[in-house]
């Protein structure tokens, strides 16, 4: 298991290197096909530009559902939109915090070529409504060579490891999208007897806009148990450092029971370990998950979270810093994320439905005709 630590806090920190708002998630959506095709997994990208991974299973007959893992490749942020003067008007995309229409927050510039400009905020730009702030470069002679559009994000760490915490820019969602890239790192070297999906969609912060487009299109087949990952603000039952929560639904829906299941047993498999494993279960009600998407298109889907601080990039007394999660929550969803796989054709034989079938005898005698 160190070997597989080791390699998903890779992935982790690579796909941090590569900052993506909506709309602009060309270099991290670069990033998980190059470790796709290191793995030998087999993808391709729709019509929208999400990515489809796909491990074949063996079973051909339709009682065995396909899974599908599904996390985003965007972080909110802010679309350079115009130039006024010596300045940049930035339009949020996505739930950024208050405080970035904020004098004085740092910022980088991402150019087409990667490079970074450093930059800092001048206040909202606009009205209220508008959700713009004006930015001034720190360096103004690069200000000629900024493309209209182009992406602003928040001037912060890529990928750093402290103690027994990851914080980023952006682990919402790239938290996701490494986890089910390593499980399927994993996966790959199995014999599976269903099919497994990797998908990797492109502008949720603005409204799950890739996986609405996706699910209205029926790419995934009907029968799919949607897997949504998230790194998600934590709440009471949602704990960082109580291990991965598995998602009962969000702030829109109550997902699927029997999707679920597939993740219920994974966590007895787990749990038989000497050494046990840490999970949670929880409603995440503080949002909306690519879940719902799917659910909408009649889907069966559920969820698995990472409790996050710093939830997109909102610190406390106002401040703009980087998201963390716990390292131990974020190794125990890859392994959750695999059990699970592993686990659909026995979904319908969780300990806690064989303890409701099974009904003793005595009770059925007592409760038979009415007597007494």
């Amino acid at each position: 298991m160190d070997g597989l630590q080791e390699k998903a806090l890779g992935i982790l920190a690579r796909l941090g290197a590569q900052p993506a708002t909506s709309f602009s998630e060309k270099g991290v959506a670069a990033v998980a096909m190059s470790v796709l095709n290191e793995s030998s997994v087999d993808f391709e990208s729709d019509k929208f530009g999400n990515v489809i991974a796909r491990l074949p299973g063996r079973s051909r007959d339709g009682r065995i559902p396909p899974i599908a893992f599904v996390a985003h490749l965007d972080h909110p942020g802010f679309e350079v939109i115009a130039r006024d003067g010596d300045f940049l008007v930035g339009k949020a995309l996505g739930g950024v915090p208050t405080a970035s229409f904020n004098d004085g927050v740092s910022l980088q510039v991402v150019l087409p070529n990667d490079e970074r400009l450093l930059a800092t905020t001048g206040g909202r730009h606009g009205e209220e409504t508008d959700r713009e702030v004006v930015t001034r470069l720190n360096d103004p002679s690069g200000l000629a060579g900024v493309p209209l559009p182009c992406s602003a994000v928040f001037d912060l760490v890529d990928f750093q490891l402290e103690a027994e915490f990851i914080h980023m820019r952006a682990l919402d969602d790239l938290a996701g999208c490494a986890s089910i890239l390593a499980a399927l790192l994993v996966l790959s070297k199995q014999k599976l007897q269903g099919d497994v999906y990797g998908i990797f969609t492109r502008a949720e912060e603005v409204g799950l806009v890739g996986a609405r487009l996706m699910a209205e299109a029926g790419t995934l087949p009907p029968e799919t148990l949607i897997v949504s990952l998230e790194s998600s603000r934590t709440l009471p039952g949602a704990e960082i450092g109580g291990g991965p929560v598995i998602r009962v639904g969000d702030a829109g829906f109550t997902f699927d029971a029997n999707a679920e299941a597939a993740l219920i047993r994974a966590r007895e498999r787990l749990q038989l370990r000497p050494e046990g494993f840490r999970v949670q279960r929880q409603l995440m009600s503080g949002g909306t998950c690519e879940a719902s998407a799917f659910a909408l298109y009649g889907y069966r889907t559920t969820g698995i979270a990472f409790p996050l601080g710093n939830y997109h990039n909102g610190g406390p007394e106002d401040r703009i810093e980087a998201e963390y999660i716990h390292q131990e929550d974020f190794l125990g969803g890859v392994e959750l994320i695999i059990e699970a796989a592993l686990s659909v054709p026995e979904r319908e034989d969780t300990a806690f439905q064989r303890r409701l079938r099974d009904i003793p005898d005595e009770f059925r005698a007592r409760m038979r005709d009415g007597g007494e």
